[in-house]
Formats: C-alpha cells, structure tokens, sequence
C-alpha cells in the first residue's frame, strides 16, 4: 500500500474517487436519483451573467454554487435563479433544500428566501463563518 498527497488533482481521480464510493453507497440507496441541475442567465451575446448549480437527490434540492455578475446585482437576477430552480426541483419530487454561504457572501439574502439557518463553522477559512441553510419547498 502507498499513499501520496497532491495538490493536483485530475479528472482521472475526481471520477475513480467517485465510482468507489457510488459503488459503496448503491449498497444503502439509489444513486440514479441523483441528477445535476443548471439555471442560467445569458446576455444578448450569449454569455453567462448569472448562474446556479447544484443538484437534487431524493426529495433534496442542493444548490452548490450560485453567481450573479456585477452588473445584474440587486436586481432580482439571484431570487429569479434560486425559484427556478426550486421549481424544477419540486418537480422532480423534491420537498427540501440546502444551501451553505460564506459570512461575506449571501446569507441574509437565502434568508429573504425563506432559507433557514441550521448551524455555523467558525474560522472557516480563517475569521470567516460557514452557513449552512436549509428549506422546505
């Protein structure tokens, strides 16, 4: 047995890492129930200028990441990204969603959405917090 640490990390890892452990926990659940999720904003050009990621699993939405450009900010561009996506999730038979924010990024405004503080991570990174936020759809 050898064991190394690297800071580059490819693909190739990423997807042997995640095979062993879908094959592990197809043992307790459906693993197929879990589908990823994009809403997008584009500009006349094409480009993205707003967008959401994440995924829904079970009755689980997991939104991952969510940006919203400079130049569409507090302009409801993010609340019409996260109901999208709630809405695509309840159709897919979602009841629940998740969400974790850094302190200097959007906690009060998953809050404004109905999002619900469940529990902090001091220091992390550093003198920041981590939120982590949930909600029922």
């Amino acid at each position: 047995m050898q064991l190394s640490v690297t800071e580059s990390v490819t693909q190739q890892d990423l997807d042997e890492i995640r095979l062993g452990l879908n094959a592990f926990n197809s043992r307790f659940i459906d693993i197929n129930e879990m589908k990823a999720i994009g809403v997008f904003m584009r500009d006349e050009a094409g480009r993205k200028c707003a967008g959401l990621t994440g995924s829904t699993y079970g009755n689980w939405l997991r939104i991952d990441m969510l940006w919203v450009s400079d130049e569409l900010r507090g302009q409801g561009a993010g609340s019409q990204l996260i109901e999208a996506a709630e809405a695509e999730a309840r159709a897919r038979g979602c009841r629940y969603a998740q969400v974790d924010t850094a302190s200097f990024q959007a906690r009060p405004f998953y809050e404004k959405l109905g999002y619900t503080l469940r529990f902090s991570l001091d220091n992390y990174p550093r003198h920041h917090q981590r939120h982590y936020l949930s909600k029922a759809l």
